[in-house]
Order: structure tokens, then sequence, then C-alpha cells
């Protein structure tokens, strides 16, 4: 009796239809991308005069040309007339680099026709491994947490945090357990430094404690991860991964992303913004006074006094002075303990006028002319700094205010110059405020900033009420915006800002521009986030994976359509054409799910062909044993594959257990592998058993088979 398979030809027929639906996409992004890529390639290629080999090593180079680096005119002129479409005047005013004019033509669609855009969207992705990118591990830095919730810093709570914040931690702990262990073992008040909010008892319970950190860890963790994600979205990194393992750690994974250096100061960047006061050039000359004071007795040898007693101000020399070399024993004195050999053959500059009175400010130079106040040229940066963490020279700052350094040097007659500012401590606005933030450039009103990267701010009601109070009390006085501790612009205050804008100047590229106000629009950490660990694979590396991993699919592809040729004659060619489908199926599920591709995937690629082909030998050798018994070819298919069910059912099902459990406890590439060999398995079966089944039926339905090649 013949069967009828009419139900199972149209699965068959409608699952290659699927399959060729689903894989368009695919086929179509990667031919169009490479052809498009190209186009703008030699487009900018013709604009610049350039080797070709200069743009194709680094493809952020052409992304970040912008209409100082090229006539950004006849580009659109070029590239209007490569794709054959119109730039309406309003859009192209926005388009300032080749980057933004990339994604505009990505975005652009003719009529009837998909984007470039929507055809990555629907493509399957390649992983880190193939395309290349940045692995980060990031875990918030706990004793800074620690240090933050503490209510009552004195001189007890940091004889207790500095003495174990440096202290190798056991495996299995962390920074809170053994804080709070040393905490008890010193029968220390808790209650007394970590009461906020009166969420803690007053009765010194370490538990209560060790619940409120920990919980404001998780919390913390748990911002850093929806700030990630809102700053890897605004970056344009297709299909980011950024998942929690653990407590307290998060792995980012960007695939794609040619500057991981620019990625990970996006990523990492605690971006904490707050408006400072400065404090008074009198108050600053006071402090230096007292430098000054401190260095000349410990150069004379004498006993280091600390007295703040007024006395005539040096100034700084203006800059540029007549500097000179002397070596840093010169300007610490011999005495000096803490004196490396190093350090006695490094140098400083200094102007030997003021050097004798003043060896501190000898260091400085005086740019109140030009609009400033002390600048430190680079060489001597390294010397100021170990100078003012000195306990001695701490104890002359006033407790009110602390030195900020400038983000970037300035330049002056060829020579840089880091400026080095005296602020307040307490913070006049602080950056939550902000609720939106956007890269621009200066205009010519203002010849300091005009035509140079700025980030315009904007802040919310109770922001802006702030800022017009605080600006109208400080009229013709200065506010620093500082930044992560670095201060990037101090502009004088003309006039009351009503309004609540500002800007942030001082900023090098438009790129930087761009991630600061990425950074400033998605909030900043509720604590500081470490980079652990890091692995990055370059864009060729990736190329290069990808094609040892197709040309190793392709041979392990052939080497078994051969054999099965070989040994199995005609049923073997039946049983690569279930194979070919069987690699489609698989492929289209993984651009259905819009799933990535990895090289462990490849391998379980690889492998599902390798077992692809067990079902159909089990059912072919069962076929020749009826065979041999006398049964006819119908008979023998009949039974061949009735009698084979059971043995390839229970193979695959342990098969496919084994990928379940590895999907669901493994991690990254083991759960890559294990998704393509899950796959693999369910289509291996439904092309062994159901396709082949149906081609033998419609064989020997349609021809009197008086023998069966197999």
């Amino acid at each position: 009796m013949r069967r009828d398979n009419r139900f199972r030809w149209f699965i068959i027929f409608a699952c290659i239809i699927a399959s060729v639906y689903y894989l368009i996409p695919t086929f179509r992004y990667y031919n169009i991308s490479n052809e498009f890529k190209n186009s703008l390639e030699e487009i900018v290629v013709e604009q610049l005069n350039i080797d070709v080999s200069e743009v194709t090593e680094n493809s952020r180079f052409i992304e970040d040309l912008g209409a100082d680096s090229l006539d950004i005119a006849n580009v659109f002129v070029s590239v209007e007339r490569e794709f054959e479409f119109k730039i309406p005047d309003e859009e192209a005013k926005k388009l300032k680099t080749v980057g933004s004019l990339i994604r505009y033509v990505k975005n652009y669609s003719k009529k009837g026709e998909e984007t470039v855009t929507n055809l990555e969207r629907k493509a399957i992705k390649r992983g880190l491994d193939l395309q290349g990118g940045v692995h980060l591990v990031m875990e918030p830095n706990l004793p800074s947490l620690v240090e933050q919730l503490a209510t009552n810093k004195d001189s007890r709570f940091y004889d207790l945090f500095d003495n174990i914040k440096n202290k190798p931690i056991g495996s299995g702990e962390d920074f809170i357990t053994f804080f709070l262990t040393e905490a008890e073992s010193r029968n220390f008040p808790l209650d007394l430094y970590f009461n906020r909010d009166k969420r803690i008892d007053e009765n010194n319970n370490v538990r209560e404690v060790s619940k409120y950190l920990r919980d404001e860890a998780d919390d913390a963790v748990e911002r850093a991860l929806e700030i990630l994600r809102n700053r890897v979205d605004e970056f344009g990194v297709a299909e980011p991964n950024i998942l929690k393992q653990g407590a307290h750690r998060i792995i980012v994974e960007l695939a794609g992303v040619d500057d991981i250096g620019r990625a990970k100061e996006l990523i990492g960047k605690t971006a904490k913004l707050e408006f400072k006061l400065l404090k008074s050039i009198e108050a600053g000359e006071e402090v230096f006074d007292a430098f000054d004071r401190i260095l000349r007795q410990q150069i004379e040898g004498k006993p280091i006094s600390t007295d703040t007693t007024k006395v005539d101000s040096l100034k700084a020399p203006k800059a540029p002075s007549t500097m000179t070399e002397k070596s840093l024993a010169e300007l610490l004195g011999q005495s000096d303990t803490t004196l490396t050999e190093a350090d006695k053959e490094s140098t400083v500059l200094v102007d030997e006028k003021t050097f004798g009175e003043g060896p501190f400010r000898s260091l400085l130079a005086n740019f109140t002319p030009y609009g400033g106040w002390n600048g430190v040229h680079e060489q001597n940066v390294p010397a100021v700094k170990r100078l003012l963490e000195r306990e001695d020279f701490q104890k002359v700052i006033p407790t009110d205010a602390a030195f900020y350094w400038d983000a970037k040097p300035t330049a002056h007659l060829g020579e840089n110059y880091y400026e080095l500012f005296l602020l307040e401590k307490d913070v006049a606005l602080g950056g939550e405020v902000v609720t939106d933030a956007r890269p621009t450039t200066g205009t010519g009103y203002d010849p300091t900033t005009a035509g140079k990267p700025l980030v315009s701010m904007t802040m919310d009601r109770g922001g802006s009420k702030d800022w017009s109070r605080i600006t109208g009390a400080n009229i013709e006085k200065r506010i620093a915006i500082v930044l992560d501790d670095k201060v990037y612009s101090a502009p004088v205050v003309r006039t009351q800002i009503r309004d609540g804008r500002s800007s942030i100047e001082g900023i090098p590229t438009m790129n930087e521009a761009k991630d600061l106000s990425i950074i400033l629009r998605t909030g900043s950490f509720s604590v500081d986030m470490d980079i652990i660990a890091e692995q990055s694979v370059g864009a060729s590396l990736g190329a290069d994976s990808i094609r040892k991993g197709s040309t190793a699919a392709a041979i392990g592809f052939l080497l078994v359509v051969i054999f099965m040729i070989i040994y199995y004659k005609m049923s073997g060619s039946l049983a690569d054409i279930a194979l070919l489908l069987n690699l489609i199926f698989i492929m289209a599920v993984l651009a259905g799910f819009h799933a990535t591709l990895t090289m462990p995937g490849i391998a379980g690629l690889i492998l599902t062909i390798g077992m692809a082909v067990d079902a159909n030998v089990l059912i072919f050798e069962r076929i020749r044993e009826e065979l041999q018994t006398g049964k006819t070819i119908r008979a023998a298919i009949d039974s061949g594959y009735s009698r084979a069910f059971i043995t390839i059912l229970d193979a695959n099902i342990t098969t496919l257990i084994a990928a379940v459990v590895l999907y669901q406890y493994g991690t990254g590439p083991i759960k890559g592998f294990a998704l393509v060999l899950m796959i693999g398995v369910s289509s291996s079966m439904f092309t062994a058993i159901v396709v082949t089944r149906c081609i033998f039926d419609f064989i020997t339905g349609r021809y009197a088979l008086q023998e069966l090649s197999i």
C-alpha cells in the first residue's frame, strides 16, 4: 500500500521556504555590507588622495574623518552619485563626519528595498571571537563603597579602614566580610559609623551592618548594569552581551568594536560630575607661602614648621619664565630620607629668580595674565603631585579646600602646562541634575571655543533653580566643572544663568565630546567600577577564525558526502541531501532567533555534520539486513525505518539532554556550542527520518525498482 506523504512534503517545503526567508537577509547583509564599505572607502580615498591600505587597516580612521580632514561637500556629491539618492540639505548639515554619513546611508532605503540597518538586525550575528572586540569583567570597588557609606569618618574609622584596605583577601571572602570580621575582633562600634537614615539598629549588630552593606553593594551592581546597557546602546554596538556573574561581577562583551581603548574608557568611566567654587587667589597664595616655608626649611636642614603666619607673598613667575633644571634632591633637600636613587637623578624645571625665597612657586607658572591661575610644566607635574601628598603639606591646606588638576594640558609657546586649582571641598551642585548632554562645537562669539568640541548640558527644574542662585551669588567668580576629580573648565561667571544651561569645554576631539555626552546622559556609577580582567580579539584574528572554521566545516562536509556516496551509493546521496538541508535548517533557526554565531558554535556545527548521518547509517544497515532476508524493497525500507527509529531516538535524546545541561549551566562559549548542538540534533532527526523516507517513498512509488542501490 502506497503511503500518503502529502502532509510530510508540505512540512518539508514549508521548512525550506521559511529557511530561505530567514537566511536571505544574512546573505544580503554580508554581501551589501562589503560592497557598501568598499564604495565608501573608494570615495574617501579619492577625496584624500591616499593609499587604500591606509584606510583598510583601520576602519575607524574613515569614520572619524570630519570636515577638517576633507571636503565633506565633495564626499556628499560622490556618495549621492554612487548610491543614487539625494541627501536633503537639512540632513547634510547634521552630517559632520564620514561616520555619521555612513550611518545615514545605512538607514536610507529606496522604495521597496530594506535598509542596511534592517538587514543587519535580521542577519546572523558574528560573535566576539569571529569579528573581534573586547571582553571585560567588572566589579564594584568594595573598599571605596564602604568608605562612601560610612557616615562618621574620623581617625578611628580610618585606622581600621586603612589597616585592612590593601591586605590580601582569602579565597571565598570579599572586602565587606573581611572588614566586618576585623571590626568585630576590635569591638568596633559599627552603629556609630553606619547609621545612615537610621537603617542600622544602635546595638552594634554586625549582621545588620553586613546586610546593609551587601544590599548597597547589590544595588550598586544593578545600577551599574543599567548604566552600562544604556552607555553601550548609545555607543552603537550591535548585539552587546552584558550580564551579571556571581554576586558582584559584570561581564561585558562588545563584538565588532575597533577602538577597544575608546570602548574601555566609555564603559569604565565613573562620570562623577560636580560644580565647585574656586578659592580666592589670596587664599591660594597663603597656602603657597606655607609650602615655600616648608621647603626652605627642609633645604636649609632646619626643623620643619607648619606655622601659617602671613608673610610677604611672592608671585609665581609669569609663563614663560627663564626655567633651569635642578635635581629633585636640590628641591627637597639632601636630608629627605624618602629620596631614592632614581629620585636623585630626576630633574625639575624651576625659575632661578624665585627658587631661593619660593622653592615651591619656582615650580609654577603664573597664568593670571592669561585668565588662568597657576600652571605646572608637564615635567614638574610628578614632583608637585608628590609634594601635595605629603603629610606636612596636607596640614597647611585649609580643611574646606582641596587641590585639583586640569584634565588636559594648556599649550603655551610650545610647552605644555597643567593648571592647578584650589577648590572648595563642598559641592555647589551635583551632576545628577543634568537631564541632557549633547556634543556640539563652539560658536564664533567666543574666540577661545570657536569651532572646538564641547558638551552642552541642560538641567532639571530643581537644578536650574539652584544653578541660577549659585551663579547669581558668584558674579565675576570662577566655578569649576569637575568630572572624576579632574577640572575640565573653570569659567568666570559673567551673568546669572537662569535657564539651567552650561557647557563643558576643553575637550580635545569630537569623539571624546560624544563619549562624554553619552556618559552624562546615562548617569554615573554610584561606586567606582574596576575592570579586573579583559580580553581583546583583533578583527584580523576574527577573520582568520572564520576562514579556518569555514574551511574545517567544508572539509568535514565533503568527506562525509564522499564517504556516504562511496559506501551507500544512491542511498548515500539521499543522506547527503538530508545533510545539506540539515545545515540550512540550523542556520535558518539561528537567523530566525537573531542568534550570535561564535567559534564554539562553529565547532558544534562541525560536530553536527559528523553526527547527522548516524541515523541514516543505522537505517541503511537495517535495510540491508532486511533485503538479505529476501524482503521486497518497499518492505525492507518500511522495516528499516521502523526498527531503527527507537535506537535513533534513544541516541539523540541522550545527546540532547547533555546539550541542555551544557546550555543551562555553561557560560558564554559553552552556551554557544550547546545551542547549535541542540538545534543540530533536532534538525538531523527530522532530515534523516522524515526527509529521506519521503524521498525513498517517492522513488519506489514512481519507479519499479528491481534492486536498491544501497
